[in-house]
């Protein structure tokens, strides 16, 4: 049990710290504190559910339908290509023009479109949760559900301490020139993303 519990927090948070657009996304709302805590318990949720289906085999179930995952996908490289374009275009804009965006909250209807966006939009998403995940749950037969619960913990504990300390940090990172920079990296992680979703 221990064993199975341990192989899935291993697992399952070296998965999830490769998300990028995930992380980025929740970085950005801790350092606002703008629903941090909310988008934390998402993305904690669709782990959990994701995973769990995995184990129980629905990842099997979704292979048998490849266009629905065609479509997706390139659902997701159009979403995450126009989030990147905005964050391109607010990191050429002035310092006052940057710290004003910077501080601007989104819309709780348009944050929650893109926290759904990053997680359910994203195949990667799938491909390490309910399938990777879900097929390394399954070799542990009787304790898979160990494994599961695992994996969980470390979703659990990756969230809760990148919105925490960001959030603590915040303070630190208000200067035209962090968000500024914040903003390239972001869309040169959102671009990769898209591109290694296209290309899948």
């Amino acid at each position: 049990m221990l064993a199975a519990a341990s192989s899935g927090f291993v697992m399952g948070g070296s998965l999830i710290v490769a998300v990028g657009a995930q992380n980025s996304f929740l970085i950005e709302q801790s350092m606002k504190r703008q629903w941090a805590w909310l988008f934390v318990l998402l993305f904690i949720a669709s782990d959990t559910l994701s995973i769990s289906l995995g184990a129980m085999g629905f990842g099997l179930l979704l292979q048998q339908y490849p266009m629905l995952v065609s479509l997706t996908k390139w659902a997701g490289v159009l979403f995450l290509l126009y989030i990147a374009f905005n964050k391109i275009k607010a990191s050429l804009a002035s310092d006052a023009l940057v710290l004003e965006m910077a501080s601007l909250p989104l819309s709780f209807h348009k944050a929650m479109l893109i926290a759904l966006a990053v997680t359910w939009l994203n195949p990667h998403f799938y491909l390490d949760t309910l399938l990777l995940m879900g097929n390394l749950a399954s070799q542990w037969q009787q304790d898979k559900w160990w494994f599961v619960g695992g994996a969980i913990g470390a979703s659990i504990v990756w969230f809760v301490g990148l919105s925490t300390l960001t959030a603590r940090f915040a303070k630190y990172m208000q200067r035209p020139s962090f968000w500024r920079w914040f903003n390239r990296l972001n869309a040169v992680v959102l671009v990769v993303v898209s591109i290694q979703l296209a290309s899948l």
